[in-house]
């Protein structure tokens, strides 16, 4: 795959004040073989009118009901014909201009299936409130409590259909059990990215989504049931203990003013 084609999904519904800056981190990135695909939930805001300003760079435009945002994202993801596959919600930016070309050249230099990378929550001002910066892999991790970000996972598109998709049954944690099925339950070839994948804003998508996930610990070990295993008992109190790091790692960027990867 000397340039892989990679499709790039954002899920969309009344992001009118945020999907210009997420639309505009994809259509900016220097890497040229990108299939851009928005889903829309059928805004009844004015979201679909700011999309449809860049409809010359989407591939791919869909505004519909859904059923909940996974619904959306899968949706998405049925429609990418890309080589690799990746996520940006709205209201969410793809973390600098670079980012896509060292992904691509990330898979052209390891013999990988996933890769993931480091993710940081910013606030209005687009100053640091977490910082996820996540370790190498290790299988064994997913039973410490470790996840990424899924927004820096990119995955190869055939593995898709083999594997499944986001298991709606499971909503608010499908993001969750999508990870266990492709981080721990099957064996993939995984090689982290040491760079920034995203910046993730206070009160889109994802943030309101991560909140849901923190009242519903106990729908994560249903996420392990799914898949034939009991959890270790241990999981979730570590699963909540890796989030001060993250507070603290964006204490020192805001300390120093410099990110780091590491």
């Amino acid at each position: 795959m000397p340039e892989p084609k990679i499709s790039i999904v954002t899920i969309c519904y009344n992001n009118a004040k945020e999907i210009r800056a997420t639309i505009e981190s994809v259509i900016n990135q220097t890497y040229n073989n990108i299939e851009y695909i928005v889903i829309d939930g059928q805004s009844t805001d004015n979201s679909l009118d700011i999309i449809n300003e860049y409809r010359d760079n989407i591939a791919r435009l869909v505004s519909e009901p859904d059923k909940n945002l996974y619904d959306a994202i899968n949706k998405g993801l049925k429609q990418a014909t890309g080589d690799i596959v990746g996520l940006i919600h709205a209201g969410d930016r793809i973390f600098d201009p670079e980012v896509i070309q060292k992904i691509a050249d990330h898979f052209n230099n390891n013999d990988i299936d996933i890769m993931y990378g480091n993710s940081i929550l910013v606030n209005a001002r687009d100053v640091p409130v977490r910082v996820n910066i996540s370790p190498e892999y290790k299988r064994s991790l997913a039973r410490r409590g470790w996840m990424p970000s899924h927004q820096s996972i990119y995955i190869k598109r055939n593995l898709l259909d083999k594997t499944g998709y986001y298991n709606l049954d499971l909503h608010p944690s499908s993001d969750y059990e999508f990870f266990l099925r492709y981080f721990y339950f099957n064996k993939f070839r995984i090689k982290k990215l040491n760079e920034f994948i995203l910046r993730f804003s206070m009160g889109g998508r994802s943030t309101r989504n991560y909140l849901n996930n923190l009242r519903g610990q106990k729908q994560h070990i249903q996420c392990w049931e799914v898949n034939g295993e009991n959890p270790p008992f241990y999981l979730i109190p570590l699963k909540l203990l890796r989030k001060p790091r993250q507070f603290v790692i964006a204490a020192i960027y805001r300390l120093t003013g410099r990110y780091c990867n590491n």
